[in-house]
């Protein structure tokens, strides 16, 4: 039973990466899996605590993820590229269409997103900016406050898939990853960058 569980589990997050949640229904779950649709309900009621159930797993590992990333770092630049390539794969990953969906359909599962980056990921990015400015890699004259919100602006662009079509995502990403680390550091920052070639 647990393993049956596991495996809606996958399938379902690697369908609705890929299709949307919207165009995945619960028998093209369980086909995915060589099950019948019966075993679908047997774990889970809906379609919706399914997503309830992956969004929850993935906020639970981003958050240990945080953690663990703090301690494993040597400075606050490996700490945030780090962060980035986390990032990054994500958006390789899931479509634009799987956000939009959440967005439309379950509210309040979306809503439990926006509060994990409103707070966790809002607290990541601080710790990380006095970490950068303790250990003077980071701009004396920055606006921390301001700095904290400003990553989440082309961030949205690309979650909600506003980027021009003609620019690539994941690239987008990872350009928009740089300018933001690039903006954080001073000369001693932009050294450390360079010579140990981050990003």
């Amino acid at each position: 039973m647990k393993e049956e569980w596991h495996q809606l589990l996958d399938s379902s997050t690697t369908l609705f990466a890929r299709k949307g949640i919207r165009a995945t229904s619960t028998d093209e779950i369980a086909r995915h899996c060589g099950l019948h649709k019966r075993c679908f309900y047997e774990h889970f009621n809906s379609k919706e605590s399914l997503v309830a159930r992956i969004i929850s797993t993935w906020l639970e590992k981003t958050d240990r993820y945080l953690s663990f990333n703090r301690h494993i770092s040597s400075n606050a630049i490996i700490e945030m590229s780090n962060f980035f390539r986390i990032a990054e794969r994500v958006v390789q990953t899931i479509q634009p269409v799987f956000f939009r969906d959440l967005r439309e359909m379950y509210p309040s599962i979306w809503a439990s997103v926006v509060h994990f980056r409103e707070n966790q990921l809002a607290a990541f990015l601080r710790l990380n900016i006095r970490r950068g400015l303790h250990e003077d890699i980071y701009r004396r004259n920055l606006d921390q406050a301001l700095l904290e919100k400003l990553y989440f602006t082309p961030l949205a662009l690309v979650v909600e898939d506003r980027i021009p079509p003609e620019c690539p995502i994941p690239s987008a990403c990872r350009e928009l990853n740089i300018i933001y680390l690039h903006g954080l550091v001073n000369l001693k920052g932009m050294k450390f960058i360079y010579e140990k070639q981050v990003n």
